[in-house]
């Protein structure tokens, strides 16, 4: 009993029982809703759960096969998210790295177009989409109205026509770039000036500089954007289904591969609540999502400067 208790005190004073005591409350957060939900998701694709029926039957690998045999919106959904993704991300880091040179800038009041410029992100995307939406409107929306009133021209039909809508939804997603315009902006600040100082006694230009010393040294947080925007466009939810539905419209053109599997878990009228058969879906699109990032893993060796501390 002695040696029990001399034990029990001296793992106390240890660094072990400080770690515990300190990260119990995030360990149990992370089981339960993080580790279970995912385990139980996975557990549900083998069955034919529904919402309506108590009974639930194994039925191992049959929804996987059904979703590659007979799900028609499986190809068109993937396409949307993919398109998504690319197009909101390559526009989100541009606009997050000029940003992020602007004001990395030594003037006065810097502080106040941080936080001007980070204020968006904090906006709850269904606020934001119901802007947008007003904006985009092609009767009444203050775009269209603007071009007709100033330059006689008919605007397009944006989240209401199926050439348009895709790319609509693509031109409001931008607006919460302040995340990626912050790494940036930390990454920037940690470039040695010793740096530019001996590139501008050899003569070098800005051109050079910054292909030379900028880009190689903010590298890394380089590809720590383009991960983060990768995963974050391919299941983004909140902007396909505010403004397409779960119905996607026009004509699935907005129907993004998160909308797909909420419609399929939840929506009666396109013959769902089948959650064994959404659970399966949704492990085909994690799977996806992770072939994306390992390419971009692959893809870090031809860009991203390993030597930097």
């Amino acid at each position: 009993m002695n040696r029990f208790s001399s034990a029990l005190k001296k793992f106390k004073r240890s660094r072990t029982s400080v770690f515990l005591m300190f990260a119990a409350v995030p360990i149990v957060g992370y089981l339960l809703f993080y580790f279970y939900p995912i385990l139980r998701t996975l557990m549900l694709s083998f069955t034919d759960k529904t919402m309506t029926r108590p009974d639930v039957n194994v039925v191992w690998l049959d929804n996987y096969i059904r979703i590659f045999r007979n799900e028609t919106l499986l190809g068109k959904a993937l396409v949307n998210s993919i398109i998504y993704a690319f197009g909101s991300g390559v526009i989100t880091l541009v606009i997050a790295f000029f940003m992020a040179l602007l004001l990395n800038s030594k003037v006065k009041g810097v502080g106040v177009f941080r936080i001007i410029l980070f204020l968006p992100f904090v906006i709850p995307t269904f606020a934001s989409a119901a802007i947008f939406k007003g904006l985009f409107d092609p009767n009444s929306g203050l775009i269209n109205v603007f071009l007709y009133d100033n330059f006689g021209i008919q605007g397009p039909g944006w989240f209401k026509s199926e050439d348009t809508a895709l790319l609509t939804m693509i031109l409001m997603s931008i607006w919460g770039f302040g995340i990626q315009m912050l790494i940036f902006l930390s990454a920037l600040q940690n470039v040695p000036a010793s740096l530019y100082e001996a590139a501008e006694i050899d003569g070098a230009s800005k051109t050079r500089k910054f292909l030379s010393i900028t880009m190689p040294m903010i590298s890394p947080m380089l590809f720590l954007n383009v991960v983060l925007v990768t995963i974050n466009g391919l299941k983004s939810f909140n902007t396909g289904y505010l403004i397409g539905g779960v119905e996607g419209n026009p004509n699935n053109s907005t129907l993004l591969f998160p909308v797909l599997i909420y419609r399929i878990a939840f929506n009666t009228e396109y013959g769902g609540r089948r959650l064994g058969y959404a659970s399966a879906l949704a492990y085909i699109f994690f799977l996806v999502i992770m072939v994306f990032t390992a390419v971009q893993f692959i893809m870090s060796k031809f860009y991203v400067n390993k030597d930097v501390e």
